[in-house]
């Protein structure tokens, strides 16, 4: 949900930049409830209906859709390896602050999100070239008793050079699992132009993983990081990357393995 989330990071960014004259489990199993899930997904698909149809300034709602081949935060992937669905929507309510939330959805339950994720952020312009944005997040996984003990919150400060090149700091804990500290995450990504909307994609970050929660013998740091071309036209968005990953990188309890390429189609709006 990373390229989804990053989309409304940059756009409310953008709106942040003053005038120029002056910018990602092992209990019972408990009964799902897929008209709470059904609930939340009609109110984003409304919030996403209203930045289209402009009920409100173009400049204070947007949105993004996108298909991608499996489901990767930070390295690792963290839903069932096929095809996904993912949707955006933010709002921007004053300047320099936004609200945004994505849902992840995969066949055949399409009605019950894999994904969930809310974003509040505070965005300030440095200077001419670099802004600084905070940040508290939420990710949930719905699915089941299992998946939910990998829901996450999180608060995190990322730089950010134009549109060239961001550093974030983030902490987050598990808040369902018995015992979670605190943990520590460093990211870095820069997107370089090339040529005809071209640009090559590049990330890496490590992360540090709680024992309890992937099943490990001990907490330990990973590394992890994606190289990739990237096209961008009209609001259209193609990608394709390669991650990569540590040979100690966890993976979630009776989860999916290795997911080494990812594609991704959006569009934004």
């Amino acid at each position: 949900m990373g390229a989804l989330s990053d989309s409304a990071a940059r756009r409310q960014l953008c709106e942040a930049r003053p005038p120029v004259s002056a910018q990602q489990p092992c209990q019972p199993r408990v009964r799902r409830q897929p008209y709470r899930h059904r609930t939340l997904l009609q109110w984003l698909l409304l919030t996403l209906a209203a930045g289209a149809c402009g009920s409100a300034p173009a400049k204070d709602f947007g949105g993004a859709v996108a298909l991608t081949s499996s489901l990767i935060d930070r390295g690792i992937s963290i839903a069932p390896n096929k095809v996904t669905v993912q949707a955006a929507g933010y709002w921007l309510p004053a300047p320099g602050w936004s609200v945004s939330t994505s849902v992840a959805l995969q066949s055949p339950a399409w009605s019950d999100p894999v994904a969930v994720t809310a974003q509040l952020g505070r965005a300030w312009m440095l200077d001419d070239r670099w802004q600084m944005q905070a940040s508290l997040l939420y990710y949930a996984y719905p699915t089941d008793r299992a998946t939910r003990t990998f829901d996450r919150q999180e608060a995190s400060l990322a730089w950010s050079y134009r549109d060239l090149l961001t550093f974030s700091l983030s902490t987050f804990n598990f808040p369902r699992a018995d015992r979670s500290p605190w943990n520590v995450a460093f990211d870095i990504t820069a997107n370089v132009p090339l040529r005809n909307d071209v640009s090559l994609s590049l990330g890496a970050g490590s992360s540090r993983f709680p024992a309890m929660a992937y099943g490990a013998a001990r907490s330990s740091r990973y590394q992890y990081g994606q190289v990739g071309l990237k096209w961008n036209r009209a609001g259209w968005t193609l990608k394709a990357e390669r991650i990569l990953t540590s040979g100690n990188t966890p993976r979630m309890q009776g989860g999916p393995g290795d997911m080494p390429w990812l594609g991704t189609v959006a569009r934004t709006f």
